[in-house]
């Protein structure tokens, strides 16, 4: 193996399309979409809609959300699928050269505040499960050890991230599948669940709570199914993960809420004497979501500037770690989940891009010429946020997912027609990734 392909190997192919020769089967694509969709945020999402609904009506909006979910996340995905690139490389089209490192910036901040947030929330969950567990499961070590895992696997980047999700999916998915049943069976069975709502909601208002559990992690396909052998196996792969994986783990939190009076499923197994299991669904749910924050970010961040993916993920991660463990990422929860208002636009701007605006035809590598910053992304970015915002019917990321991808489109077409420039000057790759 050359010296060139050894390092374009550690660096993961941040900023090279995979080779064929290191694409994955859809099953293994699979497993690392689901991990990322089974998260312990999702289980208290579940918790929500089942205060306010019946559980037909929670079935419905798992559903409904879902739908919308693997809809736009299939898209991207199978941009990436085609392409071999990440999301980050994918915005050097739509929003230009210097245009994507906006774009790179915006998804750095949101996927590593989110990082931290998520390190910092796991540290507070095992103290809680395991108070009297002594030194390690004390809020601030049970971040820092828990965010060490997550910096482990990000680190080895998808090839870590896939390894784990091999071994640790399959068994999570059982012990979860256990936790339900034996909650069920802890109230006398499925006829025995309260059926009385307490906070009553739209189906309209659970359907954009589900969609909220994973709107930038269906923006965020690309840097999983850029490995993928073909885009119908990542639309196998994200139509899994979201409407089965994340659809169940939804669920899950909607029953065990009913049954017991909480969607903590980790805590509802230790209530129920299954301690060792609760500990594993709990460590194994938060470590294969957030390994990929940080895997993503720290792609994001390698389009950027020129420095290895993974010392990038080794640094972020640490220093997010340290913010989780002290608490200080508490404060950031509201503003991030502003920034959040921001990501899915981009999703319809790159759906728009790829399939009508340059028809599917995207190069990259060395000597490739790029826009340097193109406007019309960055008009429809705006449209899309407003419609998310201001528009009161339907669901608010669709709506500005839709709405920034019919502006994109249209502007650029309307553009075309009156000969007007789209672009501010051209940018050619003088490297050949790393």
């Amino acid at each position: 193996m050359s010296e060139e392909k050894v390092k374009l190997q550690l660096n993961d192919n941040a900023l090279n399309p995979v080779p064929e020769e290191e694409r994955r089967p859809w099953w293994e694509i699979t497993f690392v979409t689901s991990g990322f969709c089974l998260a312990v945020s999702g289980m208290f999402a579940g918790a929500a809609i089942a205060a306010g609904l019946t559980i037909q009506q929670v079935i419905a909006a798992i559903l409904i959300g879902n739908l919308v979910l693997a809809l736009y996340g299939g898209f991207t995905g199978g941009i990436g699928a085609k392409t071999g690139v990440s999301t980050a490389m994918l915005s050097r089209y739509a929003f230009g050269r210097f245009g994507s490192l906006v774009i790179s910036l915006l998804w750095a901040i949101t996927l590593v505040g989110w990082f931290s947030v998520q390190t910092g929330f796991f540290g507070q969950t095992i103290h809680a499960m395991f108070p009297e567990g002594g030194f390690l499961t004390s809020a601030p070590v049970a971040a820092a050890w828990g965010g060490a895992l997550m910096i482990f696997t990000a680190y080895f980047g998808f090839c870590g991230i896939r390894f784990l999700s091999n071994i640790v999916i399959p068994l999570l998915l059982i012990l979860s599948v256990v936790g339900v049943v034996k909650s069920i069976s802890y109230v006398g069975g499925w006829a025995n669940i309260p059926q009385e709502v307490a906070d009553p909601m739209t189906l309209i208002e659970a359907v954009v709570l589900v969609v909220g559990t994973f709107a930038v992690g269906a923006v965020i396909q690309p840097d999983i199914t850029r490995y993928a052998k073909s885009a119908k196996d990542a639309w196998i792969a994200i139509i899994i993960g979201m409407v089965i994986a994340n659809g169940f783990i939804i669920f899950a939190g909607a029953i065990t809420a009913r049954a017991m009076g909480t969607g903590d499923l980790p805590a509802v197994m230790l209530q129920l004497g299954l301690g060792l299991p609760a500990l594993i669904v709990l460590i194994a749910a938060q470590w294969t979501s957030n390994d990929s924050n940080l895997y993503s970010a720290s792609l994001s961040v390698s389009n950027m500037i020129r420095v290895e993916r993974s010392k990038v993920a080794l640094v972020v991660g640490i220093i997010a770690t340290i913010l989780g463990a002290a608490g200080f990422a508490n404060y950031f929860v509201n503003w991030l989940s502003a920034l959040g208002v921001a990501i899915p636009p981009i999703a319809g701007i790159l759906i728009a891009d790829y399939y009508f605006v340059h028809k599917q035809n995207y190069r990259f590598g060395k000597d490739t010429t790029y826009n340097a910053l193109v406007w019309p992304a960055f008009i429809a970015w705006v449209i899309g946020i407003l419609a998310g915002l201001y528009v009161q019917w339907g669901i608010p990321s669709l709506n500005s997912l839709v709405a920034a991808f019919l502006a994109h489109w249209l502007l650029f077409s309307l553009g075309k027609s009156i000969n007007l420039q789209m672009s501010s000057g051209t940018v050619k790759e003088k490297e050949d990734g790393f």
